[in-house]
């Protein structure tokens, strides 16, 4: 191989790049070099630069963890009897609407684990159940239930994380697999799907437990409280992140983070004590740092993931441009796709973001309208949607919240609390020709429109995912035409 000669910056050129004595413009403003010294108020400046940026990078870095570690403390501190090894059963409105992006279609059971003193054991009983194993980085592990390597036959797991110790390991059984995971506690999410009979038979036959203590489950009911899983603002955010950090090991690829970390006041084993100065730069690198994540999310630039007419591929497009549940590329781990996807929702697994036609589950956002404009509460839009829709199990569409990413909070609207519309809606109304008409708007929709309406919050924005569970070919491959979303004055331009 021919080597390219690159020393060919000549000493004149060189000096010319930056001067001896004088001004650096730069990006950042201007700094004064004396002697090729930075002087003292320009060094100031430049590290106050270095410090602030490393700030708004570690807010990106930190996502997926804060979010993790907020999700399980909540828990710990909402629930009475809460623990590891503890299914929450999550079905009302008011126990959804604080976790990101969540659905109003399944019951949800989830839970954490931790390997440290010993193997976790989950076994999965045969059944319509929609799940995941994923780990504090939210990388996916595996999935389990109807889109895992047993399609729904039941599953028998045995999860090693980076301190299990090597004789808390079971022998090799018929039917067990093993899965290695890079930090100590992990998390699980069951979405079961069936009768209230159905789903409570399933529900009590999951087994989760650590080795060498008896295969039991623990099932706590969410009692209609609220908790909020999305990521705090401002000095709460670097609480929760180095909480985060203490609770768990560092990874390799994190080591330089860390330092970041630590030269801002956050160390492990330390308590959470950073200066004055250190504070002013944390909440502000929360604000800039939150505002780059509103921008990766909200003003997508990877045409991998771009859909048709702007819907965007939540967790897929083209290796390198989305999400994947190893966050690992050839030559690379993920970052802005990782802080991204880990900001507007929560939890990948294989089967979410590698799909396999009616074997996976589809998600699409879009957040604006079709003349391009954002989508605001006080406003009337119609979500048009084509059918039928490819989807095996259901299909449907939720709106969320802009600012928090959660189902949006119309509580108090004429619904009480009604944030999707889809193939399991009770009273849905079919259009003559087998589409659907959705209608989003402040007011109350025309009598008999009930069901497929939501009601919007003025004053604030909103976004929709429509999903698909067991999305078949043709929801990946362009035939299935995504929905149209336009404003209109009043629905009675639409529907009759």
């Amino acid at each position: 191989m021919t080597t390219k000669n690159l020393n060919t910056q000549t000493e004149e050129e060189f000096q010319n790049l930056m001067p001896i004595s004088g001004t650096v413009d730069t990006f950042f403003g201007e700094f004064e070099l004396d002697h090729s010294f930075p002087t003292h108020e320009a060094a100031e400046r430049i590290y106050d630069l270095m410090d602030h940026q490393r700030a708004a990078q570690l807010y990106l870095w930190g996502v997926p963890l804060v979010g993790m570690t907020r999700w399980h403390l909540g828990n710990a501190q909402t629930y009475t009897g809460y623990d590891y090894n503890t299914l929450l059963y999550v079905k009302t409105f008011n126990e959804r609407r604080g976790i990101l992006t969540a659905n109003e279609t399944t019951d949800y059971f989830w839970g954490f684990s931790n390997t440290r003193n010993a193997a976790l054991m989950l076994e999965m009983p045969k059944g319509v159940t929609v799940g995941m194993i994923v780990d504090m980085w939210q990388q996916g592990i595996t999935d389990v239930g109807i889109f895992g390597p047993n399609s729904g036959d039941g599953d028998k797991l045995v999860i090693v994380g980076p301190n299990t110790p090597a004789e808390t390991l079971p022998e090799p059984e018929d039917g067990q697999s093993v899965h290695h995971i890079e930090t100590d506690q992990l998390m699980y999410v069951m979405r079961m799907i069936g009768t209230p009979e159905e789903v409570k038979t399933l529900s009590h036959q999951v087994r989760i437990y650590n080795y060498g203590q008896e295969p039991t489950s623990k099932i706590i009911t969410g009692e209609d409280k609220f908790m909020a899983c999305y990521q705090p603002r401002g000095l709460a955010y670097w609480e929760m992140l180095h909480e985060g950090i203490n609770r768990e090991v560092v990874q390799e690829k994190d080591r330089l983070f860390m330092y970041w970390l630590r030269m801002l006041g956050i160390e492990k084993g330390k308590p959470f004590n950073p200066t004055e100065r250190q504070i002013r730069i944390l909440e502000d690198g929360a604000k800039v740092g939150e505002l780059m994540a509103k921008t990766l999310v909200y003003n997508e630039r990877l045409e991998g993931v771009l859909r048709q007419n702007n819907w965007r591929m939540i967790l897929g497009g083209d290796w390198g441009d989305g999400i994947k549940f190893s966050q690992r590329m050839k030559n690379y781990d993920i970052f802005d796709p990782r802080a991204r996807y880990c900001y507007e929702a929560i939890t990948t697994s294989p089967a979410m973001t590698v799909p396999k036609p009616g074997k996976a589950q589809a998600y699409i956002g879009k957040f604006e309208d079709e003349d391009g404009v954002r989508l605001h509460g006080g406003e009337n839009y119609v979500i048009h949607i084509n059918g039928p829709v490819p989807a095996e199990l259901f299909w449907s569409v939720v709106i969320y919240d802009t600012d928090t990413r959660c189902i949006i909070d119309n509580r108090h609207g004429a619904a009480g609390g009604k944030a999707t519309m889809g193939s399991k809606t009770p009273g849905l109304r079919e259009n003559a020709d087998g589409s659907y008409s959705m209608l989003l708007g402040p007011n109350a929709p025309p009598k008999g429109w009930e069901a497929n309406h939501v009601q919007t919050i003025p004053g604030r924005g909103w976004f929709p995912y429509m999903r698909a569970y067991g999305a078949k070919a043709e929801f990946f491959n362009d035939e299935y035409k995504f929905p149209t979303v336009n404003k209109v004055k009043d629905f009675g331009e639409v529907v009759g």
